[in-house]
């Protein structure tokens, strides 16, 4: 399937579940073999099933969509699904024109953060002038550097400084409030750990990467889409979450 077709079945599968709640887009969009990985959804596609029938005012606003190989991300607003809006990304993968395994990381939507940027907001557009190949090296780099290592100064070389862009609501705009902010929360043992990077996606000026690690001993799921202008870090939307230990999940595949 060309990039293009793979995009336009992610979409239509996910609109006509959540939005118009037609549980038959499973039989015509999923494969029979599909793995989920959501905390959230119990194994396979009747579990998927349940949750559309459990959230009958179900809607989902899609913000961005990355399209990278046989994974598509999206970024967007759930209404309907818990008490309150979450916000976050779903990751889907598709294998000979179905679609074979989720991944999920969503979080409550909160208030504009001190920089008034909120989760969602920002550039959407996908530019068609990058080198996607060079934006997901340069981001990889950075990330097992600053992250993975916990040189939170790298920050400093693969960014802009104070123009670096952040939508975390916990954060402002500049580096320094980042380098701040980590070094904080590490100091009082509620750091940032970081053990691996599962998977990337990277399409136009945008690289998703989705991790694992912990927060004072708490296993954690990072999602955390980058945007890269002129060969540097420019902005950060995230979705930070704690997680179920495989063997306690609603599902026999794990959260990762």
């Amino acid at each position: 399937m060309q990039k293009q077709e793979i995009k336009a079945l992610v979409c239509k599968a996910h609109h006509e579940l959540f939005n118009l709640h037609d549980t038959s887009a499973l039989t015509r969009y999923f494969s029979k073999d599909f793995i989920e990985h959501s905390p959230l959804v119990a194994d396979g596609l009747s579990g998927l099933k349940q949750l559309v029938e459990d959230c009958p005012q179900l809607i989902h606003e899609p913000v961005r969509v990355l399209v990278d190989g046989d994974l598509v991300a999206l970024h967007g607003r759930y209404q309907h699904l818990d008490s309150h809006p979450l916000v976050g990304f779903d990751i889907y993968r598709v294998q000979d024109g179905k679609i074979i395994e989720h991944w999920d990381g969503l979080v409550a939507e909160a208030a504009p953060n001190s920089s008034g940027r909120s989760q969602l907001d920002g550039p959407t557009e996908l530019l068609s002038n990058q080198d996607i190949a060079a934006n997901r090296a340069l981001v990889l780099r950075f990330f097992q550097q600053a992250l993975i290592d916990g040189d939170y100064e790298a920050f400093k070389q693969y960014s802009d400084g104070e123009h670096f862009l952040q939508h975390s609501p916990d954060i402002g705009d500049g580096i320094t409030a980042v380098i701040d902010f980590l070094n904080k929360i590490r100091d009082q043992g509620q750091g940032l750990l970081y053990s691996r990077t599962h998977r990337s996606i990277a399409d136009g000026q945008f690289v998703l990467t989705h991790s694992e690690g912990s927060i004072a001993g708490q296993r954690h799921a990072y999602f955390e889409l980058w945007r890269v202008e002129n060969a540097q870090i420019a902005e950060l939307w995230d979705a930070i979450l704690a997680v179920p230990e495989d063997q306690d999940a609603v599902h026999r595949y794990g959260v990762f």
